[in-house]
């Protein structure tokens, strides 16, 4: 639990700003409020982050609810786009930082799981901008062992017709470097909205068909690749814009 929050309170963090290129990685905490203490934690983090707004070098988090799945009401905070020497950085503020976070901050948690998340591979669909996107839907995919080849050739197969098919939804993957499950990778797909999640045209099954001949050699493509992961947790999650405002937002 301490070593989790200590990772969480940017006590010894930094950002690759002056660098173009990052090894892309998101340090992401998986947060449980104590009973009760939901609002008390929100209220604390708006405190936290603004107060850390003048740190230069600190991480910032985005904050993000968890709408769905068994972990409903937790939330996730996550920093990205970092070097791995970003955690080795060190800074005048840090035994201010981390006095700050445990007198306001920790009294409202109840426990923190942090995972570092790194890129997977080069496909995808993304917005130019993530203005207007409320909710992200991420589902993990656990590779089974023996399968990752098969699993990588799939994926980008499916990927490069989907592109070429214009699929009118966004999409990306990423893959848990430290924490978690070993071969495990999340699907994430951003959302505007409730509406936004409905079924559009042309669908998956109508791109892959057409590119595949039918749909009953999308079928059977289909299964040999669904052979090579198991499904695992869905979860919706909502932007919490004011907990990820620093206090510089325009």
């Amino acid at each position: 639990m301490t070593a989790a929050l200590a990772m969480l309170c940017s006590m010894s963090i930094a950002v690759a700003q002056d660098e173009e290129k990052n090894d892309g990685l998101a340090r992401v905490a998986l947060i449980t409020a104590k009973d009760g203490h939901n609002k008390a934690l929100e209220e604390a983090i708006v405190e936290y982050h603004h107060f850390m707004g003048t740190k230069k070098g600190a991480m910032r988090y985005q904050w993000w609810s968890i709408e769905t799945g068994e972990n409903t009401g937790k939330y996730l905070a996550r920093s990205g786009e970092h070097n791995w020497a970003d955690f080795d950085a060190e800074h005048d503020w840090q035994k201010e930082a981390g006095e700050k976070f445990e007198s306001l901050v920790q009294p409202h948690i109840d426990n923190a799981v942090v995972t570092i998340m790194g890129p997977y591979d080069d496909v995808g669909i993304w917005p130019e901008s993530m203005e207007g996107y409320q909710y992200v839907s991420v589902t993990q995919w656990h590779i089974m062992p023996g399968h990752g080849d098969n699993f990588d050739e799939g994926l980008k197969k499916i990927d490069e017709t989907l592109k070429a098919g214009g699929f009118p939804g966004y999409y990306s993957f990423v893959k848990a470097v430290s924490g978690g499950n070993g071969n495990t990778i999340m699907l994430v797909s951003p959302k505007k909205n409730f509406a936004d999640m409905a079924p559009k045209e042309p669908s998956f099954m109508e791109i892959m068909s057409k590119a595949m001949g039918g749909e009953d050699e999308t079928k059977a493509f289909m299964s040999d690749w669904g052979a090579t992961f198991k499904s695992g947790e869905n979860m919706l999650l909502r932007y919490m814009a004011e907990q990820s405002d620093y206090g510089d937002a325009k």
